[in-house]
């Protein structure tokens, strides 16, 4: 069935910023075909499905690249005691909560974020999951919520020593397994939604042996890590004091960096970091807003960019909702450095290009752009202008005017998975009701475990 999108406004998101005023697109299966007036004149010839946009925007659906859905379940959750640093953070709220999950939390925590990305234009989403005493068939609960609601999603699971060698060995053969069954699927369906990485906690929870065994499962599977570093100095601190070797260095020495992995955050990076980063065309993935919960510091994202560093933005389990993540992150830099001018153009490009680039990279789908052959992954947004727009100006237009309008209509691999605000086929009230029951049990535990 073809699609026919018309009586829009379009930022296609190519290389020239292409705007396009009242024009249309045609989608047949889940890839455009058409773009402008040809695509309202080829779908004149043949039966089509017509949604009239109203006037308002269309433009590609966004990408989330580091997420923890799981943190679903801290929301305004009590802590059994008050951390007073990240490493405290840790251990009495992540640690404690990811141990008392069970299947059925992860699925609903997955499940309930999903929709809200949707409602908020979210298309695509890297998650980096932890749940050491419910691991086997985690991420298929995810990959469950996920094709529930229509997201597309790049899985992973946490592998880390904290919890010892039997949870350790249990996050490698998850995430083993998930990316066999993903590189099986996509044999069969080279556009299937899911995919898998090798998830990694950090530097200072991985013995050698462990980063020995997940480069290996990386280098067999041809697939990349997905990994925190130096989100706080303890992970420098206690990677030196135990191993004898930075954090950068250490995994680059073990195979762990590499253009098809990620490491998140990146706060305490030097310039030796950065470079080795570089090098070794690492992609880094910065999270604002989490950096300034946790007050562990401020990324120097600028810098990583003018070393070549492949850049992206996400949003750590704050919020389901790029957009907001982008407004607070430009705005955080702004004011930290005293600069008015800081991030203009390097927010445009992180968020706008080089999230879709990534995804691009990791999973080889094309998402992103509004052009024949693309993936139709859309959102139509409630936004008509008050002043001209174009390719010359539309990061103006995005931060403020379209980053505050609401999503009507959210199109996932050629399917309408929100039409007029409403997702079809789930009831979100009904789907938080039965969460809460889940959840409860899981804080039970959770404070019966303190």
């Amino acid at each position: 069935m073809a699609l026919l999108i018309e009586n829009v406004n379009i930022f296609c998101n190519d290389d020239a910023n292409t705007f396009l005023a009242d024009s249309a697109v045609l989608v047949e299966g889940n890839r455009i075909v058409e773009v402008g007036d040809s695509a309202a004149s080829r779908a004149s010839a043949t039966g089509v499905e017509r949604i009239d946009g109203g006037g308002r925007l269309l433009m590609p659906g966004f990408v989330n690249t580091h997420m923890h859905f799981y943190g679903t379940y801290a929301r305004g959750m009590s802590l059994n005691r008050t951390p007073h640093n990240f490493h405290e953070i840790l251990q009495y709220l992540w640690w404690a909560l990811d141990k008392v999950l069970d299947l059925d939390a992860v699925y609903y925590s997955a499940l309930l974020p999903a929709m809200t990305g949707v409602r908020k234009g979210v298309t695509s989403v890297i998650d980096h999951h932890a749940s050491p005493n419910a691991c086997d068939g985690s991420l298929d609960r995810i990959e469950d919520a996920l094709a529930q609601v229509g997201v597309r999603g790049l899985l992973c699971y946490e592998v880390s020593d904290r919890d010892g060698i039997a949870i350790r060995d249990a996050g490698l053969a998850e995430n083993e397994r998930y990316i066999r069954k993903c590189q099986q699927a996509r044999r069969a369906n080279p556009d299937h939604l899911f995919d898998g990485m090798m998830g990694l906690h950090a530097s200072f929870t991985l013995t050698d042996d462990s980063l020995v065994r997940a480069a290996g499962l990386t280098r067999d599977l041809n697939r990349g890590c997905h990994i925190h570093m130096l989100e706080d100095f303890v992970d420098e601190e206690l990677t030196r004091e135990r191993y004898g070797r930075s954090v950068v260095e250490r995994l680059r020495h073990f195979g762990i960096l590499s253009p098809k992995s990620i490491a998140a955050h990146g706060i305490f990076l030097d310039d030796a970091g950065r470079k080795l980063l570089a090098d070794t065309d690492t992609i880094v993935v910065h999270q604002a807003q989490s950096n300034m919960n946790n007050a562990v510091g401020r990324a120097d994202v600028f810098a990583l960019l003018d070393a070549g560093v492949m850049v992206g933005i996400g949003t750590d389990g704050m919020t389901p909702d790029l957009r907001r993540e982008v407004m607070t992150g430009y705005l955080m830099h702004k004011h930290s450095l005293g600069d008015p001018n800081a991030g203009w153009a390097q927010y445009q490009t992180m968020t706008l290009k080089n999230n879709p680039a990534i995804y691009r990279r990791l999973t080889g789908q094309e998402v992103g752009a509004i052009r024949p052959g693309a993936l139709a992954d859309l959102i139509l947004l409630d936004y008509y202008p008050p002043t001209p727009p174009g390719g010359d100006n539309i990061w103006g237009h995005f931060l403020f005017g379209m980053i505050d309008a609401d999503v009507d209509t959210t199109i996932i691999d050629g399917k309408v998975i929100m039409r007029n605000k409403v997702i079809a086929g789930l009831d979100e009230a009904q789907i938080a009701a039965e969460s809460r029951v889940v959840a409860e049990k899981v804080w039970q535990r959770y404070h019966a475990n303190a």
